[in-house]
């Protein structure tokens, strides 16, 4: 056939094709292209017939109710791609991504994945795509954490020195001391303690002016979550402070920066016999061991405790509000008590969450594709895409009151993504949180917090079978520490005998404690 007949053709069978395209349009199909030109983030298009496809599965926390939804109908057209989408929420667990990844048939895009673990495994086995290679591209997204958190990110969340996934930004909520600014007030307590001496001293002064109340409330929960949630309050203190990245190994400062376990160390004895005097005088929860949530939570809402360490947050949570205690207020301290006469240690928090994008290897030789990826997470990373994925769109998930804006009446978070898809992605949205109280109160936390965190947490790339052993002797060494610290509090076994420490050293030790102390010690230095 002559060539300027076979251009005749195929512009007649990609006319066929596109008029087919447009008549089954917007009939509820997934799978179905968006039509007309791809629009692109500068309010441009790219084109005419420019849509690419891809296969995107999604984690979300709130799976949607149908699909296509808003969110996805809007992300296509705005970027000019058709997803063939599936939603795989968290609820159901990481084993169908596993066997999808297995059988080769695994998705282009996942933007939401929540098992950092399973990226390392999939990467390793050559599944996805090394994003950071390619971050020079996404300027937006790398914008959204300072230098300094940036080299923490890449040694969290890089496998073999590459990193497979992009990290969102985290949302930190300082733990502290939240405490009744009323009943300090009431107990002619100005100020709150900045030593355990005086907090001891304050505990007493409330239990006297409260004597219904126990001054030291405890989150409580069963298999060892209360005593784990009682020493929570004390162990930077006692310079003790819990990495749980590393399972409780870390780098001494007072011990020349000696790998040590804190559970098994002299400080954490010492913090042991502090809380079991806290314990024996009544200035402390005695049902910790067993209280539930539920419980705990009424003793808080009954004015029966006036301590707590918990979250700033909890000082303007509506759940824990003091509604039916005339002048009851909830204030968190800004200072960290000391146990000595050096200052209280912290690990600061990672600016971070290895919960993100990750993309499939296959892309790599897909460039269109690619970039398509690539243009949405870097507006996804700006203010008007952050906005976007929280919010969804004006007029029809939220609205403009005034300059501020709320969802609409009868939805919230949870209801906009399950009826339209929409849930925060990369990063929350500052103008959309500015009128959320714990958002804000969060934030006055983390700047007032600051000069309190001054250990920064290191992290250990252990091996898949180092996680392995790792994993099996630290529970089995939590087990034996948190039953052991339980009965030191409670007084059942007397903490201040050297021989019931050394047995208990000994127990550990039987258990793999120095083992698993040179496992960690290869990686922190």
């Amino acid at each position: 056939m002559e060539k300027g007949k076979w251009k005749a053709v195929l512009l007649a069978i990609a006319t066929a094709v596109a008029a087919t395209g447009c008549s089954e349009a917007n009939n509820g199909n997934a799978n179905e292209p968006n039509q007309g030109t791809a629009t692109t983030t500068d309010g441009g298009t790219s084109g005419e017939n420019a849509t690419i496809k891809l296969s995107v599965a999604s984690m979300p926390k709130y799976p949607p109710n149908e699909i296509p939804n808003d969110y996805i109908k809007e992300v296509e057209k705005r970027f000019g791609m058709q997803w063939n989408f599936e939603s795989i929420p968290l609820t159901a667990g990481i084993e169908k991504y596993n066997v999808m990844f297995a059988s080769g048939d695994y998705p282009d895009f996942i933007p939401n994945m929540n098992s950092p673990t399973s990226v390392k495994k999939w990467a390793s086995s050559g599944y996805l795509l090394p994003i950071g290679d390619y971050i020079d591209r996404l300027p937006n997204y790398r914008k959204l954490f300072s230098d300094e958190d940036w080299e923490l990110l890449l040694s969290y969340g890089s496998s073999n020195g590459k990193l497979y996934m992009l990290p969102s930004v985290a949302s930190s909520d300082p733990m502290t001391w939240i405490y009744r600014k009323d009943a300090f007030d009431k107990a002619g307590i100005a100020s709150f303690p900045a030593t355990m001496d005086e907090l001891y001293e304050s505990a007493k002064k409330l239990k006297e002016a409260y004597p219904a109340s126990v001054p030291i409330g405890v989150r409580g929960g069963t298999e060892n979550g209360g005593v784990k949630n009682l020493m929570n309050g004390f162990r930077q203190a006692f310079r003790n402070p819990q990495n749980s990245n590393t399972r409780g190994f870390w780098n001494d400062p007072d011990e020349g920066g000696k790998v040590i376990w804190n559970l098994a160390s002299a400080k954490h004895r010492d913090m042991l016999t502090f809380i079991a005097k806290l314990y024996k005088e009544g200035l402390v929860e005695k049902e910790f061991a067993t209280l539930t949530q539920d419980q705990w939570k009424a003793k808080r809402l009954t004015g029966k405790v006036l301590l707590d360490f918990q979250y700033a947050s909890h000082t303007v949570d509506p759940d824990y509000a003091l509604t039916d205690i005339p002048g009851g207020q909830w204030e968190f301290a800004r200072i960290l008590p000391s146990a000595s006469e050096q200052p209280a240690l912290e690990f600061k928090p990672l600016n971070f969450s290895l919960f993100g994008p990750v993309f499939s290897s296959k892309l790599a030789n897909e460039p269109e594709k690619l970039d398509r990826l690539i243009e949405y997470v870097e507006w996804g990373a700006t203010a008007e895409g952050q906005l976007f994925h929280q919010a969804g769109l004006e007029n029809v998930t939220y609205a403009n009151e005034d300059g501020t804006l709320k969802y609409k009446e009868g939805l919230d978070r949870q209801k906009v993504a399950e009826q339209h898809g929409f849930d925060w992605w990369l990063s929350q949205s500052a103008e959309f949180m500015k009128s959320d109280a714990g958002y804000l109160k969060k934030q006055e936390a983390m700047k007032e917090f600051a000069p309190n965190y001054n250990v920064t947490p290191q992290n250990a790339t252990l091996t898949d079978e180092e996680l392995e052993t790792v994993g099996t002797t630290v529970s089995a060494l939590e087990d034996v520490a948190f039953q052991f610290a339980t009965k030191a509090i409670m007084g059942i076994i007397d903490i201040s005998s050297d021989n019931v420490w050394n047995g208990y050293l000994s127990d550990l030790e039987k258990v793999g404690l120095e083992e698993t102390r040179m496992i960690y010690e290869k990686y922190l230095k």
